[in-house]
């Protein structure tokens, strides 16, 4: 149990020992590499830029006739029906609002006056319903935009597998990200995580409600 305290709980150590302005903040951060950024950022980048150009190439091998990819322009693609379409052009400006929304959450209350960077637990917006809305905003609009521009960049093997690469790199993201998160804030975070679902948005508004139910007797009582 010491040797676990005494690897939790950085950010404590941090503001414990100096006082720091928001940007001397991210620099110690930086240093101590207490980056989420910095630790995993660079290596999802490698996996999504290559996945990226392998979603485009048929739409290119379609436009441009060039031979030597004429592979890709014969991949079969597959077409969504109107409704499929309709749905996700409801969905992807739901996902980039709610990432615009946890951004601001974290410049507004992560105390560093940053939208990736924070000191502090964030617990409002949507943070309040699941640990990481940005996530699942992430998975909406990665997944959704393929669908919405199959009419001009055909749907092949390579978008429905990217798709699935890209939700699992951030599944697998989210529990990295709440280990990192124990181990910067220590058991402020374990509580957070007993308390709020990672993504489960049904789940989350429940716990909220039965919270608020639970706040409402204690005041009458």
């Amino acid at each position: 149990m010491a040797s676990r305290s005494k690897n939790e709980g950085i950010v404590h150590e941090i503001l414990r020992d100096e006082s720091f302005s928001p940007e001397g903040i991210k620099e110690a951060l930086w240093k101590r590499n207490v980056s989420f950024v910095k630790a995993y950022d660079r290596y999802y980048n490698m996996l999504f830029i290559p996945l990226a150009i392998l979603w485009l190439l048929p739409a290119v091998a379609k436009y441009s006739n060039w031979a030597f990819l004429s592979f890709f322009a014969e991949l079969p693609r597959i077409d969504f029906p109107s409704i499929a379409v309709v749905l996700a052009v409801v969905l992807f400006p739901i996902g980039i609002c709610l990432e615009a929304i946890v951004c601001l959450e974290r410049t507004r209350h992560g105390g560093c006056h940053d939208f990736h960077e924070s000191v502090v637990v964030v617990r409002q917006g949507p943070y309040r319903i699941i640990r990481h809305p940005g996530y699942l905003a992430e998975i909406i609009y990665f997944a959704m935009l393929p669908i919405i521009l199959s009419r001009w960049v055909p749907y092949t093997i390579f978008a429905g597998v990217g798709t699935i690469l890209v939700v699992a790199s951030l599944s697998y993201l989210i529990r990295r990200e709440d280990d990192f998160n124990v181990k910067k804030w220590g058991e402020e975070y374990r509580r957070y995580m007993k308390e709020v679902p990672a993504i489960n948005f049904v789940r989350g508004l429940r716990n909220l409600k039965q919270s608020k139910e639970y706040e409402s007797g204690k005041e009458v009582d």
